[in-house]
């Protein structure tokens, strides 16, 4: 196989720019979108722009877009991971239980973060070289490590998780969460990420040709795997912080979670077939919905509407991504 220069290879790459910049056009509108509906929902329900609504909002979503992050990446790779909603499972229960063997609250976050790396390196060692479908590979996981957190959460029995492992949701910078902090520091760095590094580039080049990545030197392979890896840790992340907030072995956490993620980053940007997204505007798309279910319980809608609000944006939003593929002939 005949590899380019380095100069060479990055000159194709830098076509992809072009795709990374088209990408990141997503989260100005529906940022404006946002602000609409919080105007909206403002004037017609005064309760909902009192603070400590807006916090509490922002606060529920800071908990899942830790998952995002990391997602919308692998979609930009041409590649999805519907485990980590089990994995956002899987690291929470698998820290309480680790603490109620006795392991003390921050070996056991690193032991349990760890096992969730595992999970994303065996999803990515399976894709990249036996070339298996991740959509279908990804299912598979989510079933079987869905299974290892739900045997953990019956053996605590619904117990309540140890202090130190509580107050980790908790802890806070004045009168702000500090995860909520965090979440917006890494969301600014990754939308840095994407347009400022070449390695970002490459991510997208992967998404729209592989082939072609591969043909001029990109390592498709490795950066695939890395990026199951990241998905998985950012899931785990995500997952001991709600854990921790929820107090207690609850099997029911991260249940339909990659459903919700898939539906924020297509909002934000991304296709199901790569080469397009954007973390920050996955983030928005997250707290977009997170607006709408707001709203709709402001005005009572009953939860199994919501379900089906969110089901009908979901449906929307994968047919808005394939109209927007045959339009551009991909």
């Amino acid at each position: 196989m005949t590899i380019l220069s380095s100069d060479a290879a990055e000159g194709l790459l830098g076509r992809a720019a072009v795709s990374t910049r088209r990408c990141l056009a997503g989260p100005a509108p529906l940022l404006m979108a946002l602000i609409a509906l919080c105007l909206l929902l403002g004037l017609t329900k005064p309760q909902f722009a009192t603070y400590n609504n807006l916090y509490s909002v922002l606060y529920g979503v800071s908990l899942n877009a830790f998952a995002v992050l990391g997602f919308t990446l692998v979609m930009a790779g041409g590649e999805i991971d519907l485990s980590v909603g089990s994995v956002f499972a899987f690291t929470g229960m698998a820290t309480g239980m680790l603490m109620a063997e006795g392991v003390p609250v921050h070996p056991a976050i690193g032991l349990a973060l760890v096992g969730a790396a595992l999970i994303g390196f065996v999803n990515g060692f399976l894709v990249v070289r036996f070339r298996v479908n991740s959509l279908m590979l990804t299912i598979g996981t989510m079933l079987v490590v869905r299974g290892l957190a739900d045997v953990m959460a019956s053996t605590l029995s619904g117990a309540t998780f140890a202090k130190p492992f509580r107050e980790v949701a908790r802890i806070r910078v004045g009168d702000v969460n500090l995860w909520l902090v965090v979440l917006v520091v890494l969301t600014v760095l990754f939308g840095v990420f994407e347009r400022r590094h070449r390695i970002a580039r490459r991510i997208f080049q992967i998404g729209e040709s592989p082939e072609t990545a591969v043909i001029y030197g990109v390592r498709a392979g490795a950066l695939k795997l890395s990026l199951f890896v990241l998905s998985a840790v950012t899931a785990g992340i995500g997952g001991i912080l709600a854990a921790s907030r929820n107090t207690h072995a609850d099997p029911k956490i991260g249940l339909g979670l990659e459903f919700l993620l898939v539906t924020a980053a297509i909002i934000g940007g991304a296709s199901l077939s790569g080469g397009r997204g954007s973390v920050p505007g996955a983030v928005l798309g997250l707290l977009f919905l997170a607006v709408i279910v707001n709203g709709m319980v402001m005005f009572d809608v009953e939860p199994l509407i919501q379900q089906l609000v969110i089901g009908v944006l979901l449906v929307a939003a994968v047919s808005f991504d394939l109209l927007v593929r045959r339009w551009s002939g991909r």
